[in-house]
């Protein structure tokens, strides 16, 4: 046999174990610059006569399963709903949705528009998941976060009337850089700066404020009110917004937007929504290991195995397995009868669900027509703070836009402006207003909404369990202790939560702790 890369990490994994073949995979360049995945290198044969429970075909639960498999173990997933993905849901054409509270909507949405309810955008830097993409034949383009066409508005800044992203960004970067050259020139940082170091940053502020003779008077990176044409006409500049407008009206959250690390260029997005990678992990297995509208009823674990029970077209079933990972959303973990202990059922309400919703519309592209804006986000102050146009089929007639994508209640469970709102049809109406608001008379184009509330979805109960809490963090150390032969995975299990990268980490650190178990 050639000594292939592969086989030559599995001996040293026999040899040394995984720390030693984590050395050699970081020696032969094999460890990614981001993310930290313990996934441990085992034999196609490792976990011969082996079985294991996966609870959910979520993101963590099909990982689980596709990389198990490969190492030889027989293994079923249990997955309540009628389709895989758990939040990496996309709507479209044909999907139902119904809530908890019975409230049931349809999608009708034409020229292959969809809703990637959960989770939208895949950051460059979550490399594992991107190379599942690559691994399972789904094809990936580029999404469009961040637009300086799309708009920000607020009453106290232009009288109400929204302006381009690019005005706001760049009159805010221009004005700053004017008072900090101001501090320099009047020797305010004089025990902060050599004069050498006072002369390279006027120098650095100058081009990064665009300021001519230390002040700034305006941009052409903040667009024109004439644009460049042909001919003897020349362009003319924006005026400059106010400085103290722009600081009264606070679009501080669209400004910075793309700086957050998950959210810098370059982003991807599955091509025809986000469910094709969960719908790319089921391809990959044989047909009958996912077990679909199998909700789980009972966990009952052991230091030798796991019972499960559950429902299968309204019959009671039952599956046993020397292995489980549960995926399950802690906040139904938390209303499903199990053996678990006292600390770790207590843990399951130790993380608080985020209560996310999002609204979508079906629309003709009249954001890519009349203001020339292709995907981003536009920011205003309205109880409905976002609205997000699509990256997909641009050019083409209709698109599905989303008006609205934020939290329903905070952590403590008070309400948001947008969540104290009386009822679905006035949250569609605030979230048409949204619209309205940055696109005057377009609001009545809007039609087929549909409204996710993940609080009220089934088998969610919540978006993500917010782990960002330092009160979340016991919970967050118990359910990372296996109860028996059961393990824990999900995103709220990392620290990406939130994100498929997470879930996909997560379920690499469940098969590392059962792989060391076998081998232990």
């Amino acid at each position: 046999m050639p000594l292939t890369r592969r086989v030559f990490l599995e001996r040293i994994a026999q040899i040394g174990g995984y720390a030693a073949t984590f050395s050699a995979m970081n020696t032969l360049g094999l460890i990614p610059a981001v993310g930290q995945s313990s996934l441990p290198i085992l034999a196609p044969d490792f976990g011969r006569g082996k079985t294991v429970l996966i609870l959910g075909a979520g993101i963590a639960g099909l990982t689980a399963a596709y990389e198990l498999r490969k190492a030889g173990f027989t293994c079923t997933i249990l997955e309540a709903r009628n389709r895989p993905g758990g939040r990496s849901w996309s709507v479209r054409d044909g999907s139902t949705i119904t809530t908890t509270d019975g409230e049931t909507q349809h999608c009708t949405w034409s020229n292959g528009g969809y809703l990637n309810a959960g989770p939208a955008r895949i950051p460059s830097h979550h490399t594992h998941l991107l190379d599942y993409c690559q691994q399972l034949g789904v094809p990936v383009e580029v999404e469009v976060n961040v637009s300086r066409s799309a708009l920000m508005q607020s009453p106290l800044l232009n009288g109400g009337k929204p302006v381009e992203q690019r005005q706001v960004v760049y009159d805010t970067r221009g004005y700053l850089a004017e008072l900090l050259a101001k501090c320099i020139d009047r020797k305010a940082l004089d025990a902060e700066l050599t004069p050498e170091d006072r002369e390279r940053m006027l120098a650095f502020l100058t081009t990064y404020g665009d300021l001519e003779d230390g002040k700034y008077t305006g941009t052409t990176r903040a667009g024109f009110t004439t644009p460049r044409g042909a001919g003897l006409s020349k362009e003319v500049l924006h005026q400059p917004l106010k400085l103290s407008e722009l600081l009264a009206a606070d679009l501080s959250k669209g400004e910075v937007y793309e700086d957050q690390i998950d959210w810098q260029v370059t982003m991807f997005q599955p091509v025809g929504g986000m469910d094709r990678i969960p719908y790319g992990f089921a391809r990959a297995m044989p047909q009958d290991m996912i077990v679909y509208e199998a909700p789980v009823t009972e966990i009952t674990t052991s230091d030798n195995g796991v019972t499960v029970a559950y429902t299968h077209s309204g019959t009671p079933k039952t599956a046993k397995a020397d292995f489980c990972i549960c995926t399950m959303p802690i906040s139904v973990l938390a209303k499903t009868k199990n053996n678990f202990t006292p600390e770790t059922r207590k843990a399951f309400t130790g993380m608080p669900m985020t209560a996310l919703y999002k609204i979508a519309w079906e629309a003709p592209r009249f954001w890519e027509k009349e203001n020339r804006i292709y995907g981003g986000i536009s920011f205003l102050t309205h109880p409905v703070d976002i609205v997000w146009y699509p990256t997909d089929k641009l050019f083409s007639p209709t698109g599905v836009i989303v008006a609205g994508f934020n939290l329903e209640h905070d952590a403590a469970g008070k309400p948001t402006a947008f969540g104290a709102l009386p009822n679905t049809h006035a949250k569609l109406e605030a979230s048409r207003s949204a619209v309205e608001t940055l696109h005057p008379g377009r609001g009545s184009l809007l039609t087929k909404p549909i409204y996710i509330n993940w609080s009220k979805t089934p088998y969610s109960l919540g978006c993500f369990a917010n782990n960002h809490l330092a009160t979340s963090d016991p919970a967050y150390a118990q359910l990372d202790k296996p109860q028996g032969r059961t393990y824990f995975a999900g995103d709220y299990l990392s620290h990406l939560v939130g994100w498929q990268e997470g879930a996909v980490l997560s379920a690499h650190h469940a098969i590392d702790r059962i792989a060391t178990t076998l081998k232990s």
